[in-house]
């Protein structure tokens, strides 16, 4: 039961990616332009089919971890590592909510999504690290007024203890209703 829940967690997170990827427009606008219904069931069937080695890999190998940031308007501000707060799946305990980074338990390859919500009008650099490094990049120069929903997708090979977080390099960051989230899973070894 809990490998077939991990299972649609998984599905959800690269439904949602897919979504704001294949539409390439901000959230307002998204929300109303989703595609049909029977384009959805197919990429949802097509991607169970592809986790398939996801949920092969049994309970004793699934390193799995879903967090957001709690607020209700907080900012967040640069140079600072995002802490998410609110812990939906750990399995595997990879992920620390006082230090807001991922510790990989096992060596392997990883599939992690990570957000943007940038204060109105600003300048806004978020970026995904790998042991101290910059391996992904969410850039947003928004007009005055404006505020865009941005995630970012990467794949990543770790060794065990390599270590993963998001980071605030410029600008400053909503934290409203969960809109700075941070997955990884484990891919296969």
């Amino acid at each position: 039961m809990a490998s077939q829940r991990q299972g649609h967690l998984v599905c959800l997170i690269l439904l949602q990616t897919w979504t704001w990827e294949s539409l390439g427009k901000d959230s307002q606008t998204a929300v109303y332009e989703l595609p049909g219904q029977q384009n959805v069931l197919e990429f949802i069937q097509q991607t169970v089919k592809k986790l398939r080695p996801v949920s092969s890999l049994g309970p004793g190998n699934q390193v799995i971890f879903d967090v957001k940031r709690s607020g209700n308007g907080e900012t967040v501000t640069a140079v600072t590592t995002i802490i998410y707060n609110k812990v939906n799946v750990n399995k595997g305990k990879g992920y620390n909510c006082k230090t807001g980074k991922f510790t990989a338990p096992k060596g392997g390859l990883y599939f992690f999504s990570y957000s943007s919500l940038p204060g109105r009008g600003t300048k806004t650099d978020v970026q995904l690290l790998k042991n101290g490094k910059e391996v992904s990049l969410i850039h947003s120069v928004l007009p005055i007024g404006s505020s865009q929903l941005s995630m970012r997708n990467i794949i990543l090979k770790l060794n065990k203890g390599d270590k993963v977080w998001v980071q605030l390099i410029a600008g400053k960051l909503w934290s409203e209703g969960g809109s700075l989230s941070f997955q990884g899973f484990l891919l296969g070894q």
